[in-house]
């Protein structure tokens, strides 16, 4: 049975998780102005609330991840082929990539500005979240928890755009990563920002460290300690 834990000292109550839950797990404790469970039994372990949070001061064990299958490629071109259609992916030209890139550059820059505009520090969270969410769509990695083996497999999803090099601590509970070559670098540089300690940058750091934790199963967070020419991000599992 899913079980759900709070850790009051985090929670701002924000009020999410009671929204998003869809069976009701949470209530609104108004004189400690936080979130409660007050009805752990109804928890169907979806983890809505564990992406939603803010803060990350919510878990969710004993929950059964469903691997997202139909994501695969040899599912996607059984689908292609079921539905005798040409996938759109295959439609698009050089051209249209150009022109959808320098379209992101403008958008990521000014998603990042106003996040941190609004949420100041809690802009990493945002990150963190993005990271876990967007690990669904990378069923591949879902193939080991071991952080070198998980490390050499987003080398290889991320080639060409997010190429790094990774030493990993002794302890075997961190690593330090080096990108000589990151596609964030140009967006930055073009709006005359320094790499490494522009707000987009801080926020990819954290969707790395969100990607890491979705795939490792543990938590994950990111500390940048060089930016003079490339980034070195220091990735350790939090205390």
């Amino acid at each position: 049975m899913p079980t759900v834990h709070i850790e009051e000292a985090g929670c701002r109550d924000c009020g999410l998780c009671v929204e998003i839950c869809p069976t009701d797990v949470f209530e609104e404790d108004g004189p400690k102005k936080l979130a409660k469970v007050v009805r752990q039994d109804d928890c169907i372990g979806c983890t809505s609330c564990v992406y939603l949070c803010p803060s990350r001061c919510l878990s969710v064990t004993d929950a059964k991840t469903q691997r997202p299958f139909h994501r695969m490629e040899s599912n996607r071109a059984l689908v292609s082929r079921f539905l005798q259609q040409v996938p759109a992916m295959e439609q698009l030209g050089q051209a249209d990539y150009d022109e959808a890139l320098k379209d992101t550059h403008v958008r990521l820059q000014a998603l990042s500005d106003a996040l941190k505009e609004i949420m100041g520090r809690g802009q990493r969270a945002v990150g963190r979240s993005a990271g876990n969410l967007a690990a669904a769509h990378m069923p591949e990695m879902y193939e080991t928890t071991e952080l070198a083996q998980l490390l050499a497999g987003l080398r290889r999803r991320f080639a060409h755009a997010f190429e790094f090099d990774a030493q990993l601590d002794t302890d075997a509970k961190s690593a330090t990563l080096t990108f000589p070559a990151c596609a964030m670098h140009k967006v930055v540089a073009a709006q005359g920002e320094p790499a490494g300690s522009a707000n987009l940058c801080e926020l990819f750091h954290e969707y790395f460290a969100g990607l890491m934790s979705a795939f490792s199963g543990k938590s994950y967070t990111s500390a940048t300690i060089g930016t003079v020419g490339q980034c070195t991000v220091k990735f350790q599992i939090r205390s």
